[in-house]
Parts: structure tokens; sequence; C-alpha cells
């Protein structure tokens, strides 16, 4: 700190008169903030940053507001020394600042990016950490008038779990004394004494957060009342930040470290005083009334004050934790499948335990669940292992559990990131920041994906897409929660190659978890799926986790579907579930119990000696088996063909009857049409039965739905023109030009363009693709019509066309006649009758692909196989949109029946 920093600071003070410090030169940086209650002229309170060895200072005129979005006036005063973070008195009337000062905050802040480019720029983000301050600020100057010597800025708080509603208590009037001292602001002025001195030990666990709320407390049970304990150690603190476990890409080995499962859920902190509970969630905020449930079985603790760490779950039929599953729950209002796993205890009945050892915690921990009647079934104890990691680690994910967590035995509970606890997971999986999404083609006021980011060192960075894992409702609840977050231009750069014009940008709010293969070169997700909201996130918070560890795993995820299940002599878990079906840490144990750590076996039932992969979570037998001989194209190469491009396919083949050509031994061997489920499907999940007069058809809704059809050796995927919840209803029309021979694929185009031309004059808009085979399909989508109405309305158009060019097109399926002639085939326009789907492969040489491409494009396409397998993922990164974008959100009603006619 050079004396001119504190020229003005000095210049103002009179220093034999007034107790202010001078200042002295500050020899290192740091990170120390302070509030000061002034009452001079008029009541404000002085925000002080310590940056460069000053405290960069603002006189907040009303005093912060923990309600996001108030903005309260904060003039930029000269800066001041670091020593004047400790000065609380009385300055002497008539002097500069003259009245009475108060210590009302103090901690540490944490800026987002460089701080002096934030201050140049006008522009500040930051985080507090103090004992009424916390989470995420915004000081913005505000534009001033010419010759004002003073910058006015705006102090604004962020909406996090530090925040309050304007319902909620004003921190000013909760708080009002000094967090140093004790003393109000009168007490200072008339000379009193210190009424306290505050120990603060590791501001990580006694410094207190947002309070409970009345309305997040719950009255004690009967139980919790009848109990009367009391207690002379420390208080209880309202909230302690958790301990985050840190991403290595294998499971450290030795003695020292125990092993838990992870769980899919959400982390949350049970405070249990004198009956009253209130459950947070990592960042602090109150989740009480969402699981009320969980807050009813933690007041019945035998305890009269206690701090749990756990997560709750929902579990799926073989004890497995299903985020997806406690998303659909809590939307549903639905609570009889929650569980608390409760793996840590921070304080209980006046002791703070954050600094004993890990194992002495959990002891204690399973002692209390123990000695609690009737809460074993919604609050368990998180067992754990000592096993060694690599191995357990294996056994997790054979079990498909999202993967496990080593902890230090002898670790104290320490807040934040620290590598005494450990996690390592069976598969990429993590958080992004929404930062906009594109509509579905398959359905109207749908999301169809969502475009990601995470940020880095406070910079928000472009991550890619998540096309695949929305329900139809999800889908739907997205669209309308993202609509109100629009924005004009995108809150990320884009890469140019990535660039799409469909994209609906918003506010970097909205957190979600995905799962996916891995990153591309290019920093980009590869093969997302989401999984579903992370509410108890904050946007700022997300980042990319990266392995801390540069060693690589040696084992990779695989299923196994036959894992014995005989529990072995290993001690089980002391609070068992009263449900029948198996916790997923007592399958674990029984798994472990039966298969060494070399055991292949299990990994996959192919044959000794036998390749296989996994894609898309489907094991893939004989992945090198050729489909297309002629440019050989294998069955993995097709399984990553529908894996890359599923986001574009699935608009077009989900929540609709398929028909499939399946040909096991590639297209030299024999292929069959399959239109129902039966031999090689019939015990999957691709049955659905639609009503009695239905045979079940096929249907797929994920990504591995479509890659479990490569592997029964499905070459071509059609489709009906109506959806499975209205069979009877056609909504996409098909017009397939079918040319005979000696038609040039000029004729074909112009065909395609008489159709479209036809159909405008009935102000009907319609789609264009490639067939994939020799001809052209137009599509034209319909609000819904009769199947009997759609036939009669596609067989005029293909009459009309013949009448008016009978050397050219054929309404009739006459194969004397096809030579020369183009068959406008309006057949697929019934019922059971199908089309090739967009983006399908089709069973023909070259591995072509049905491609749709705009009219524009049209003219300038080659012929009907010119996508293939191999060129197509090449086309697609150069489009910046969808050539069908819109097709699913246009509803076209069909003309009355008495203007068909010519």
């Amino acid at each position: 700190m050079s004396v001119v920093a504190l020229r003005a600071y000095r210049k103002k003070r009179k220093f034999d008169i007034t107790s202010e410090p001078r200042g002295s030169k500050a020899r290192r940086a740091g990170d120390q903030f302070v509030v000061q209650k002034h009452d001079a002229r008029r009541l404000h309170y002085d925000l002080r940053l310590e940056l460069d060895g000053v405290m960069k200072s603002w006189a907040v005129t009303r005093g912060p507001s923990l309600v996001p979005g108030e903005k309260r006036l904060a003039v930029e005063v000269e800066d001041h020394p670091i020593e004047y973070n400790t000065f609380e008195g009385t300055i002497p009337q008539g002097e500069y600042g003259g009245g009475t000062v108060l210590i009302w905050d103090r901690g540490r802040w944490t800026p987002d990016g460089d701080p002096r480019k934030g201050l140049a720029k006008g522009h500040l983000d930051f985080e507090l950490e103090g004992e009424k301050l916390r989470g995420r600020w915004h000081l913005v100057r505000m534009h001033g008038k010419s010759g004002e010597k003073k910058h006015n800025w705006l102090l604004i708080k962020s909406k996090d779990a530090a925040a309050r509603t304007p319902r909620q208590p004003d921190i000013l009037e909760e708080a009002p004394l000094s967090v140093v001292t004790g003393r109000s602001i009168p007490d200072i002025a008339d000379g009193k004494k210190k009424k306290r001195r505050q120990t603060t030990k590791s501001a990580t666990i006694n410094v207190p957060t947002v309070r409970a709320h009345a309305r997040a407390t719950r009255q004690p049970s009967a139980f919790a009342a009848a109990r009367k304990k009391t207690s002379n150690g420390p208080a209880m603190p309202e909230f302690v930040p958790p301990s985050l476990a840190t991403l290595w890409p294998q499971a450290p080995a030795g003695a020292n470290w125990v092993r838990e499962v992870k769980f899919d859920g959400y982390r949350m902190q049970a405070r249990l005083e004198h009956g009253r509970v209130a459950l947070r969630t990592r960042k602090g905020l109150d989740w009480t009334e969402k699981f009320a449930r969980i807050a009813d079985a933690v007041a019945m603790l035998a305890a009269d004050t206690a701090l749990l760490d756990g997560e709750i779950v929902v579990e799926d039929d073989h004890g497995i934790s299903d985020f997806s599953a406690l998303q659909a729950d809590l939307k549903a209002g639905r609570g009889d499948r929650l569980t608390y796993y409760v793996f840590d205890l921070i304080y209980l009945d006046g002791r703070d335990l954050t600094g004993e050892q890990l194992l002495g915690r959990k002891a204690a921990l399973e002692r209390l669940l123990k000695s609690s009647k009737g809460v074993g079934s919604i609050v368990r104890f998180s067992d754990h292992f000592t096993d060694d990691g690599p191995t357990f680690f294996k056994h997790a994910c054979l079990m498909d559990l999202e993967g496990i967590v080593s902890k230090r035995a002898d670790a104290p509970y320490c807040s934040g990131r620290s590598e005494a606890w450990v996690k390592t997971k069976c598969s990429n999986r993590q958080e992004f920041v929404v930062v906009g999404y594109t509509p579905s083609t398959a359905s109207i006021a749908a999301v169809g994906a969502l475009t990601v980011g995470y940020y880095d060192q406070g910079t928000l960075r472009y991550a890619g897409r998540v096309g695949t894992g929305f329900s139809d409702q999800i889908a739907r609840d997205l669209w309308k929660r993202l609509g109100t977050l629009q924005v004009a231009r995108a809150p990320v750069d884009i890469p140019a190659d990535e660039k799409r014009k469909n994209v609906h940008w918003i506010k970097p709010q909205v957190v979600i978890e995905a799962e996916f293969r891995g990153w591309t070169g290019q920093g980009l997700l590869r093969q997302a799926s989401f999984k579903g909201l992370r509410e108890d996130k904050p946007a700022n918070d997300v980042v990319r986790e990266v392995p801390t560890m540069t060693t690589k795993p040696t084992f990779s995820r695989a299923r196994a579907k036959s894992l014995p299940t005989k529990a072995s002599s290993t001690k089980a878990s002391s609070t068992k579930a009263s449900s029948t079906k198996a916790s997923s840490a007592k399958r674990l144990r029984a798994g472990r119990s039966r298969t060494s750590s070399g055991d292949s076996k299990t990994v996959s039932k192919a044959a000794p000696g036998t390749k296989s992969v996994e894609i898309a979570h489907v094991r893939l037998s004989h992945p090198d088996r050729v489909y297309w001989v002629d440019v050989g194209v294998t069955k993995q190469q097709l399984a990553e063909y529908y894996a890359s491009i599923w986001d574009w396919i699935a608009p077009h083949i989900t929540n609709r009857p398929l028909a499939l050509v399946r040909c096991p031994e590639g297209t030299k061997g024999q292929c069959f049409f399959q239109k129902h489920v039966a031999a090689g499907l019939a015990d999957t999940k691709l049955r659905k039965t639609v009503d009695a007069k239905e045979k079940d058809v096929i249907v797929v809704s994920h990504v591995d739905d479509l890659v479990s059809l490569v592997q029964s050796g499905v070459l071509e995927i059609h489709v009906r023109g109506s959806t499975l919840d209205r069979l009877d209803i056609c909504d996409r029309i098909v017009f397939d030009l079918d040319p005979g021979e000696g038609v040039d694929w000029k004729q074909i185009v112009e065909a395609a363009v008489e159709v479209r031309d036809r159909l405008s004059a009935f102000k009907l808009e319609s789609f264009v693709k490639l067939s994939g085979g020799k001809g052209l399909h137009v599509v034209v989508p319909v609000a819904g019509a009769d199947w009997g109405m759609v036939k009669t309305f596609s067989q005029q158009v293909a009459t009309a066309m013949a009448t008016d060019s009978p050397g050219r097109y054929l309404a009739k399926m006459a194969k004397n006649l096809r030579a020369g002639h183009i068959f406008i085939d309006y057949l697929r326009n019934s019922r059971e009758a199908t089309a090739v789907a967009a983006y399908s492969t089709r069973a023909r040489s070259g591995a072509p692909v049905s491609a749709p491409v705009t009219w524009k494009e049209l003219a300038r396409t080659q012929g009907s196989n010119q996508y293939t397998v191999l060129n197509l993922a090449k086309r697609l990164e150069r489009l910046s949109a969808d050539p069908w974008d819109g097709i699913a959100r246009l509803k076209q009603k069909l003309p009355e029946a008495g203007k068909w006619a010519r």
C-alpha cells in the first residue's frame, strides 16, 4: 500500500483529534471485508473490500438488503487502511464523518474474475462469507452526471441460499449489534464497555448463515417433547457448509480409507432442536416443507439437538437410488418412497463433533439411529466398507450404481471441497447451466434440446447440447419454465460451427444434471442425456468437474444382469429397511462377496475370446460384424451413428409405432419385415400395448432402445403417420415419389416441387426428404384427420397429377406401365401403413440414409442415396438449423372435400 493510495483518507482527518487509525503499509494481499454501521449526519453502512493493500469503500445509504434485486445506493468514497477494519468508536463532532462507528459484520470476500477489471468496467460480482452477510452480491456503477466527483453504485443481493424474501425479517433490524463487542450504537456513544467478544472457530463451521424461518420449523412430536435433556456445550450452529468430495478417476487404495455408496439424490443437512426440524440443501436452501415426511422422522430421533449430514433419495425396485424418480415424486407431491440416508453426524446434544475422526462420528451416528424407534424405514444409516478401493468401485459399477465415495477414516469434518473425501464415478455425470433451448420437432410447446455451459473462473463457457432424456411431460414443463427467461442474445460465446438458428436464449439461471459419454477434443459434450433439474445448486457454482489425478481408471463401467445377491458374512447395516427390497449397500455387499476382482464373466455374456463393446449403455455382441459389405459398415459403426444423431432422429420415431427391416447377417443375408413385437424383441422394453384390438406395437423412447435395435440386426426403421396416443388419427401425410426405369433425378425433383405447389394451393405447407432408396418423400403435417379422409385426399392429388401429365405420372401401381413414369404412391396413408423414418438407414448398397432436406437444397441434390452412414455427420455439422424445423409445430387442417376438385 503506497502513501498515495491513502492520501485522500489522511487529508480529510486530524489524527491528533480522531482515534481513527492513520494506516500503515500493507505487506501482503488479503481478502477481508467489513461492514461498519456509521451514525454520522445520517445513519448509513460502510462496505469495505480489501484489494491491493487498502479497503475499497462505499457508503451504503440504507444498508445492505438480503432481498434479491432490491437495489441499495452505494456511494464510492476514499480508500481506507486495513487497520480501519478493527475501528469501533466515536469520531468527534465537527470532524470528517463525526459520529459513532460500529463493526456490524466482517469476514472474507471472493471476487468473480479480476476485481480490478470489474471495478474499471463498473460491474463487480463477488461472494461474501461473513457472520451476517453471505452469498453472492453485485456492485453496479451508475451513469453519473457531468462534473460529479463521487461515483454512485448500486449494491444488489443475488438469488441464492442466503437470500430472503420481502416478507422475511430485515437483517438490519434482526441483527443490529456489533459482531465484535455486542454493543449497540447508543452503547458505544455512551462509552459502555464491551458486552461480549465473539469466539470464532473455523469460519466454515461456526459462522451461521440464514436463520431458520418460522414456517420452516416443525412442531415437536409427542415423543420429542417428552425428552428432557440439558447440555452445557457449545451452541449448535444454524448451518454448517457441507464437506464436499473431490473427483478422482480411480478410487484410492489403502487401509486408511473407508468406502460408501454414492447416492443419486439431494444432499441434505438435518437440524434437530428440541423437536423442531429444519432441512437444508448443500447451499443452505430451506427445503423442510418439500420433505415434510423426512422432517417428521428426524423429529423422532432420540436426541435433543443434532445436526446430521446425508442424502434424500428414491430407490428403484433393485435398491438403486434414482434421481429422475425422485424428481417425479416431488412433482407429483408423493412422499411415501423418500428415504434419508445419513452418513455423518456433525453435532449431538451439546457436542461439536466436527473435530472428531470420521469413524468416531459414524459410530455415534449408528448408536443414535439404533436407539431411535420408528425411524428406520425413513432415516437410515449409510454403512461403510473397508474393501480395497478399486475392487469396491468395480462391483459398484457392475450393479449400475452412480459410483462410490472414499473417505479418510481419521479425518475431521471439513467444510468445503477437500481430498479427505474422494468420489469416483462409474459414468460421466455432472451439473450444467442452461443457456438456451430448441423447440421439439415432435411436440408443440415442448423442448427438443438444451444448450448448456459451465463456469470457468467466473466466465461462462459453452459445453454443447443435451438432446435426449426428456419425457413428454418434462419437455413441456421445461418449455414453460425456460420461456419466462428468454433474452435477445446468447449469454455465452458459441463457436461458429455450433451456431443454430432456432435456439431460444435464456438467462443462465437454471441448472440441470446430465449424463454423457465424455468430452470431444473441442471441449463439448458427447451424447449427453438429461437426468433432471438441480434446484439445490446455484448456477454460478457449476464448473466442469475434472479429476485431480492424472492416472486413468483401470475399470470401465459394465452391466451385470445376474450378479449374485447372497449376503456375505460381512457385518450388515445396523438399520435395515422395513421394505423387502434390498438397499444398494446390501446388494453391493452381497455381490462383492461372490465375485472376485478378476472375474470378467460378470462384465459380458459373450463367449470366451468374443469381443464386445458398450454403446449408449447397450452391450453389442460381435461389434465388428459387417452389415453393409460393399462399404464395410459394421454393427458398431451403425450403433455409433444412431447414438450420435439421436437428437435429430428422436422427434420422428419416438411416440410412434414402428415397423422394422431386420437383417441379422447384414445386407448379404436374408432380411425380413417386422411390424409387431415377436421373436427377438418379445422380452424387451420395446413392447407397447395400445388397446385390446391392436397387437403389441414396437416403440423406442431413448437412445439405448434404438441401439438395442441395432443389436437385433435392424437396418431400417419405418414409422406410421400417427402417434401412440391416437392411432386412429393421422398427423403426417406422405407422398412417396417412386420412379420407374428411365426417369432421371431432375424429373423426380420436379415431381416433388409439383406436389408441393399443388398442396400450397390448398394452403398446406410440406416438407421433403431423400428416401435413401430411389425417390423422394413429400410429408405434410396436419392437425389430425380421419384416415379415410386422408387417403381420399392424397389419392385425389395423385390422380390429378396423373390426369394432367399422363406421360410422366402414375396414380396406380401398374408395373407394366412404370417405365419412364413416377408412381405417386398415396397408399402410405392408411392406419397401419408405414414409411421409412427420417434419418433411418436403408438396407441397400452404400448404407444410405433417408435424409431431410430443405426445398431450397433439393435442386442441388444429386440423388436419393447421396447421404450415407459415412457422410451424414459432416452434413449435420454444417447445418445451422434442422431442415424440418417447425414440422411438429405446424398443425394444418385439410380442406373441405368439396374443394378438392381441380
